[in-house]
């Protein structure tokens, strides 16, 4: 990979632990507790997370053997079956989340079950949109890596390395193939996403100086010193926007909890100009309603137009960018920027201090 001399910008200090970063620590879950008893809205949050995890007590796992998402119009079987199988991915985050409040291992020993499943089934491909769903379950055993047995943690371990791996391997190919957009377009923000998850959560020293210096050069090569992306421009459309800065601010997150890097990944800027936070700022007017914008009208990709022909709601060329399509980057980035949850507020017309589950985390996370 190029430009390696940017990671001298991140000072990294190694050393071994079991450091929840990905997920929550002891510290973070005894606030969420505490919050949960003492804010109404976050028990309310709450306790949807607790049905769920209630209900997949009684659910049987659904891996899938491949996750089928990218380039497949919807309503083709395999998109629906892929779709029926991620259906997992929330039960697994519920039913994780949910022993750690809670203490009571029916809930650990059905999330062990379902994460043995999908790392015994699964097979990755390295096509980061279809590895960009496994979030809640990289979540999940980062949440639980102290309480699994060593067999199950080796199982574990092994399947999420592999899904690194292919990671690695695909932006190899699409870095060596000159005329391929794929080594810095929205498909590589979201492998940065999951390359940070997994090597923070198996806290691997190589993955993670390769997550770090794939991460800075996106900044340079994806997104603008006015805050716009090469997706936006790409596929004239803030809903491609969006798909490249919530994975990176998903990356970002990250890397600023993690204590064995010393870095400011959020605010930091590229010798371009472009920085994240800058585009998540390029977003906030057309949140707001100050502007608009026209969706998909000079896109540059067939799929796009494919899906419009399919039906598929948005995707039609002059469709008018729906604000709500951006409350996750602006949640996403009120972790980092608290004074964004008015701007979410004024925008949702909601006057919660925690509109959606995001903010609890921030939250809990932020001190």
């Amino acid at each position: 990979m190029k430009h390696l001399f940017w990671f001298g910008i991140f000072c990294c200090c190694f050393f071994v632990g079991k450091a929840q970063v990905v997920s929550l620590n002891a510290t973070e879950l005894s606030r969420l507790k505490k919050l949960v008893q003492a804010d109404v809205e976050v028990k309310k949050h709450w306790e949807g997370i607790l049905k769920t995890a209630d209900e997949a007590l009684l659910a049987t796992p659904n891996p899938a053997d491949t996750i089928l998402t990218e380039g497949i119009l919807q309503g083709d079987p395999r998109k629906t079956k892929t779709w029926k199988s991620l259906e997992d991915m929330q039960k697994v985050y519920a039913l994780s989340l949910t022993y750690k409040i809670t203490g009571d291992k029916k809930y650990l020993n059905k999330t062990t079950e379902f994460l043995l499943a999908w790392a015994k089934q699964n097979k990755p491909m390295g096509n980061p949109i279809n590895d960009t769903n496994l979030d809640r379950i990289i979540f999940a055993y980062d949440l639980l890596k102290s309480d699994l047995k060593a067999d199950e943690t080796l199982v574990i371990k092994l399947w999420l390395n592999e899904v690194a791996k292919q990671e690695i391997r695909t932006l190899r190919e699409a870095v060596a193939n000159k005329g391929s957009s794929k080594s810095f377009n929205n498909w590589n923000s979201h492998r940065i996403k999951v390359l940070t998850e997994i090597a923070v959560a198996l806290d691997d020293k190589n993955l993670r100086n390769q997550a770090v210096q794939a991460y800075v050069i996106q900044i340079s090569q994806n997104l603008r010193k006015d805050g716009s992306s090469f997706d936006f421009e790409e596929r004239d459309a803030l809903h491609y926007h969006v798909y490249d800065v919530d994975p990176l601010m998903v990356a970002a997150t990250i890397l600023n909890r993690d204590p064995q890097i010393k870095g400011d990944f959020y605010n930091y800027q590229s010798k371009n100009g472009a920085s994240l936070k800058t585009s998540v700022h390029f977003l906030i007017p057309y949140f707001t309603g100050e502007k608009t914008h026209a969706e998909f009208v000079n896109s540059k990709a067939a799929f796009d137009k494919k899906r419009a022909a399919n039906g598929e709601k948005g995707y039609l060329a002059g469709t008018p960018f729906n604000p709500a399509e951006a409350r996750s980057s602006i949640a996403l980035a009120t972790y980092f920027e608290p004074q964004l949850l008015k701007v979410y507020q004024d925008q949702s017309k909601s006057s919660s201090t925690y509109p959606t589950w995001q903010f609890v985390l921030n939250e809990v996370k932020r001190f």
